[in-house]
């Protein structure tokens, strides 16, 4: 038995170890979570919360554009080191763009919300943006590359001395928004300087154009998604804090975070399943690859509803002790949480599915039909519901995108999906 357990665990490194990495990440972002949440207060919290909401959509459009790509392109390239280098090349410019882009929309909402304003974070908030998708690309060659130890060292000096800056921050009465940014900056910046000396990637221009190209073929239908999905899921939670105030955000934050534990499994798969499925579609076939998803949906899913079934059960004194009684009042937000992240990991495996063959445009037209419905929607449940009416759209939502791809991928594949 020892033996079976040692081959089966040396068979799998890689892929532990990106179970490994991803709960670090995951672990740290809950922790910082808690921390702030404490540390700053329900309004402070609100707005750190919204401000970070700007580095989850540069985030979003990174992923669309470079990275999956990379995990989809890679494995089936001619030239695979070129591509990489093509890639870096790309993922710089990309982080410049991030910079410049977010300082106008900062100093836009500053206009707009004076009373939102605060000191230093006009330069700030888009400086960690354009860090963390850089750190992010980073990680993202590393597991493309089975350099599973390289990629837990770099997280470990990006995020796990997040909750020691915040600490210490906070003991010499120094904590606030714009100097958490900073502090995350510098974290991040010293794991990319760490990844620089690791990675030789020379810049070409031809290469640099080509790779342009080649993503944008591959990923120009999950470009327009992602900024579809984002405000399909998003323009929720900015009404929300438009008309309840940052309270709201904070909350939705919060419950967020605690279903958040989930994103240990749903960014390791993110990191090896799409990988595995586009290898086994190349080797193998279609109908072998499908039966890999089909498995790993029934895998996956056991795990996820165990932890929300235990999250729903234990939500009272979860919120109690790691954010205090303050909170306690959004306990049934957090049930309605669970239950929404069972069709975020239904919708999730989904995708793996119609990225892998290459099917992106369903995503694109999926997510047209989303935020007409949450530009139209979002007010009106809100003022009816309150908070409970981000919720409520969120389900929708979710359940509009699962409907269509199911659709879209027994039309596209019913000879072999079964």
């Amino acid at each position: 038995m020892l033996k079976k357990i040692q081959h089966i665990t040396s068979k799998n490194t890689h892929q532990l170890l990106v179970l490994s990495d991803q709960a670090l990440v995951s672990g740290v972002n809950f922790l910082v979570g808690i921390l702030l949440a404490r540390l700053l207060g329900v309004d402070n919290f609100g707005l750190y919360a919204f401000g970070w909401m700007l580095v989850l959509f540069v985030s979003s459009i990174q992923l669309a554009f470079i990275v999956s790509p990379l995990f989809t392109l890679f494995p089936k390239h001619k030239d695979q080191m070129n591509y990489l280098s093509g890639s870096h090349s790309v993922q710089f410019a990309f982080s410049i763009v991030t910079f410049a882009v977010s300082f106008t929309v900062v100093k836009g909402v500053f206009i707009y919300k004076p009373e939102w304003q605060i000191e230093g974070v006009l330069y700030s908030l888009p400086l960690v943006a354009a860090l963390f998708v850089l750190q992010d690309f980073y990680r993202r060659v590393n597991f493309t590359l089975k350099k599973s130890v390289r990629s837990i060292i770099s997280d470990g000096i990006a995020y796990g001395g997040q909750p020691i800056v915040i600490l210490l921050l906070n003991y010499f009465d120094a904590l606030s928004i714009h100097h958490t940014f900073l502090a995350i900056s510098v974290l991040f910046g010293i794991s990319i300087s760490y990844n620089l000396l690791k990675v030789k990637f020379a810049f070409n221009y031809l290469n640099f154009k080509n790779t342009i190209a080649e993503n944008w073929s591959f990923s120009k239908y999950l470009v327009g998604t992602a900024l579809l999905q984002w405000v399909s899921g998003n323009f929720f939670i900015i009404v929300a804090g438009g008309l309840l105030g940052p309270v709201a955000i904070g909350a939705i934050r919060i419950a967020q975070n605690v279903v958040g534990v989930l994103h240990v499994l749903f960014s390791a798969m993110e990191n090896v399943i799409p990988i595995k499925g586009a290898e086994i579609l190349s080797q193998k076939g279609s109908a072998e690859a499908i039966h890999y998803f089909k498995k790993m949906l029934f895998k996956g899913g056991l795990l996820t509803l165990t932890l929300l079934v235990l999250i729903a059960i234990f939500r009272t004194p979860i919120i109690d002790l790691f954010y205090g009684v303050d909170y306690l009042e959004y306990t049934d937000l957090l049930l309605g949480f669970t239950g929404l992240y069972v069709l975020v990991f239904t919708g999730t495996i989904l995708g793996f599915v119609i990225r892998t063959f290459e099917m992106n445009h369903i995503f694109f037209w999926s997510y047209i039909i989303t935020t007409i419905f949450s530009l139209i929607a979002a007010e009106s449940l809100i003022l009816d519901y309150g908070i409970y009416g981000v919720l409520i759209g969120l389900f929708i939502t979710q359940i509009i995108n699962i409907s269509f791809y199911l659709l879209k991928l027994h039309s596209k594949l019913k000879t072999i999906w079964k």
